[in-house]
């Protein structure tokens, strides 16, 4: 037995595709590269792949991380040229490396930051824009309602919730003038995290009312555990 760590893409063609229509995307490919993938015991073995975290529909990016078990040995450059080779077009193979250590931690439990980049519309007023960023970096609290359907006895109804918002940043967004794109680097714990478009519309409610958040696109361009790439901790 062995795992590869995999560094990969979900790029605009995807975008709209589910997070476990993306995972079962990855385990036909790797299917279709013939590499001797792993699977669980049982009456319904599913393929040994785990991701780092579930990335929300409508979202990019070029940090998407997967462990992938092998039942025997496949040298890095035939595993990467395999794999890669089979992949469509919407996903490209960054890395590979292989896991020394097989009792590691799982991802999820690693990574604690999560980066991204919120492409904001063209036609966006920069000045207001620059001076919501100040006075949302500038609040000790921001109250953000969350809002969520209802699952079991709420099943159906639409459920609301306050979060301070700042207490999931790890660092003040930063707006770039000259891109037209927000910074944001949240953060992940076993308290959970918030969305990108949430800080978003935290920043817009107040100051820009009539801010149009369907024309915004987002890319998480990293995911770290304790300030390091998932790749470069193993």
């Amino acid at each position: 037995m062995m795992i590869y760590r995999v560094e990969i893409t979900k790029n605009e063609q995807l975008r709209y595709i589910s997070h476990l229509d993306y995972a079962n995307l990855l385990q036909r490919c790797i299917r279709r590269a013939k590499l001797p993938a792993a699977y669980s015991e049982g009456f319904n073995p599913h393929m040994k792949v785990s991701f780092a975290s579930a990335l929300a529909l409508g979202i990019t990016t070029d940090a998407e991380y997967a462990d992938i078990e092998l039942t025997k040995d496949v040298c890095q450059p035939e595993f990467f040229s395999r794999l890669s080779e089979s992949l469509p077009e919407g996903i490209n193979l960054l890395r590979a490396k292989k896991l020394v250590d097989r009792h590691h931690k799982s991802m999820n439990a690693l990574v604690d930051m999560a980066v991204y980049k919120v492409i904001l519309p063209a036609d966006i007023d920069k000045r207001k824009f620059t001076e919501a960023v100040r006075k949302f970096n500038n609040a000790l609290v921001v109250v953000f309602v969350r809002e969520r359907m209802g699952k079991k006895a709420q099943k159906g109804r639409m459920v609301k919730k306050e979060i301070d918002i700042k207490k999931f940043l790890a660092a003040d967004p930063q707006y770039d003038n000259k891109e037209n794109s927000l910074l944001l680097k949240l953060r992940v714990s076993s308290e959970g995290t918030v969305k990108p478009s949430e800080v978003t519309k935290a920043i817009c409610s107040e100051y820009i009312p009539d801010f149009n958040y369907d024309d915004i696109l987002i890319n998480r361009t990293e995911l770290l555990a304790a300030g390091k790439n998932l790749l470069d901790i193993v």
